[in-house]
């Protein structure tokens, strides 16, 4: 039996871990069995002692490897990867504004007026896409044009 445990444990002591569940399996069987060993050389009951300090081991390991190498520490380090890669990808794809300038086209709004009037504006993209255009067919486009029309507060 103790040949066994013991051919066992260099088993699994060889092994390596690479997710966290992997690592809690791996801790909890290699407690477990050093547990198990540890109370089979205890005189009386040693099946009972070995099962009950190998249960023991295995949940102490598995709270431990949990508490130090929890997969929430591995899906921050995740997330937060994520987000600065689509960061860096929305540079590239998002238009970039080459010229703007007022809806109102230089037209000057009354002062007394200015409070009750949203001018709007227009603005020039420039970007780089293609768009399907039928099908057999894409068209490229490099600048978009987008005007915001003046507007009205009401209230004032």
């Amino acid at each position: 039996m103790k040949i066994l445990i013991l051919i066992s444990t260099i088993a699994f002591l060889s092994g390596c871990a690479t997710t966290s569940t992997e690592k809690v399996y791996q801790n909890m069987i290699l407690a477990g069995t050093a547990g198990a060993i540890y109370g089979a050389t205890k005189p009386e009951y040693k099946t009972t002692q070995s099962v009950m300090y190998g249960a023991v081991g295995a949940a102490v390991a598995a709270a431990v490897t949990l508490y130090f190498e929890g997969p929430d520490k591995e899906e921050i380090k995740l997330r937060q990867e994520v987000q600065s890669l689509k960061a860096r990808l929305d540079q590239f794809t998002e238009p970039k504004v080459i010229s703007q300038g007022p809806a109102t086209f230089g037209a000057r709004i009354p002062e007394k007026y200015r409070a009750m009037v949203n001018p709007g504006e227009w603005k020039v993209y420039s970007m780089d896409e293609w768009v399907d255009d039928g099908e057999n067919r894409i068209v490229h486009q490099d600048k978009a044009m987008e005007l915001i029309p003046p507007s009205l507060i009401p209230g004032k």
